[in-house]
């Protein structure tokens, strides 16, 4: 008697097809980890809104209002005292003075209205190389919004994290690439040719591993003259971080390498005449891509934690640039910081940015792994 083996399959796993490439199916995999998904779709808004900053502040991020030092944040309202109102608005706050302390002290006055405008005309700015003065929300003529509040010289917090986010993101994406292309260069050189080559470079490797990082970030602040430019330095430890960082992704590159060197496929290459450089980028490098992108999306929150905690002690990004770590130097003062719990808002953006690439990297990681299950 014949007996039939029924197999039975999860229908929500379409078997793969045979014309299905490998990016498509990194695709489907990586959408079913809706976590990994949602994270995705905040890395995208993060980055539109680093990308047109500008648009999306409502007030000149440089702009200083001696009138409105350490304003507290204005929400946004539909309801009043008059009832339901389809025009969103803030209500402004009124300064008062301490009598025996001579604090100031801000009061919301629920009487008022500030109603905002949507595309509305307001500060002047370039982008892409041309002028625009179109912003995504503007207050009335003559009045000012600041939905983050101000710091201590009356400038915009939320226009301010716009543009320091943007800093942030570019230091962090700049010093990543340089990490994956060294790091992939010499990794894949030394596995691959061995030898006395691959006996140098991994005693390089391990110096660059055990060098102590932050000793040399103060020195390189301590001999910088005053006058060099924001610019300058922000270039330069861009070069610095990124000169630093390489050594383990290229000791990971290196034993992938090792692995496909003995592959079949790579010794036929061999044989047949194949140059070195052509075994390398055609049979070598597309086989550690994948692990490389994972590493490269781990790299990303790593940068964006090490800017904002050099920036914050003062030795990174210099002021008139702005970056995320760089406003929470502001907030070091306890005092300050006890008074004024606003200025600690970047913290929100930067522990959104940070989670959001580490789940998308977990989601990135588990759909290029032929072994995992999801």
């Amino acid at each position: 008697m014949q007996t039939s083996n029924l197999i039975t399959q999860d229908p929500r796993r379409r078997p793969a097809s045979r014309n299905e490439g490998y990016l498509a199916l990194v695709w489907r995999r990586f959408k079913r980890n809706r976590l990994a998904l949602v994270s995705l779709g905040f890395i995208a808004l993060l980055l539109v809104l680093a990308l047109f900053a500008p648009f999306f502040s409502p007030q000149d991020p440089a702009a200083r209002n001696s009138n409105d030092i350490y304003l507290p944040p204005q929400g946004i309202h539909f309801f009043g005292d008059d009832g339901f109102s389809l025009r969103p608005f803030v209500h402004p706050f009124e300064i008062s003075f301490d009598p025996e302390t001579f604090e100031a002290s801000y009061v919301k006055d629920s009487s008022q209205k500030i109603y905002l405008r949507f595309f509305a005309e307001g500060w002047d700015y370039r982008l892409f190389g041309l002028n625009f003065s179109t912003h995504l929300v503007a207050a009335e003529p003559g009045y000012a919004v600041y939905f983050l509040g101000t710091d201590g010289l009356g400038r915009d917090n939320f226009s301010r994290i716009l543009h320091g986010m943007g800093v942030t993101l570019l230091m962090a994406g700049l010093i990543t690439s340089i990490c994956v292309v060294v790091g992939c260069l010499v990794g894949i050189a030394s596995g691959y040719f061995g030898g006395r080559f691959d006996l140098w470079t991994q005693r390089l490797v391990e110096l660059m591993l055990a060098f102590p990082e932050l000793p040399l970030y103060l020195a390189v602040i301590a001999i910088l003259p005053k006058t060099v430019s924001p610019q300058t330095t922000f270039v330069l430890f861009v070069l610095l971080l990124g000169s630093l960082k390489w050594a383990q992704l290229a000791r990971e590159v290196r034993g992938k390498a090792l692995v496909l060197r003995e592959m079949d496929y790579v010794k036929s290459a061999i044989a047949v005449g194949a140059s070195d450089g052509r075994i390398i980028v055609h049979h070598i490098l597309p086989n550690v891509l994948s692990h490389v992108i994972v590493v490269a999306t781990a790299m990303i929150p790593t940068f964006i934690l090490t800017e904002s905690f050099l920036s914050f002690l003062g030795v990174g990004i210099q002021p008139p640039m702005i970056s995320l770590g760089l406003l929470l130097n502001a907030a070091r003062d306890y005092q300050v910081l006890g008074s004024y719990p606003w200025l600690l808002s970047p913290v929100l953006f930067i522990l959104v940015a940070v989670l959001a690439f580490n789940a998308a990297g977990d989601g990135l990681r588990d759909a290029v792994d032929p072994y995992s299950n999801r």
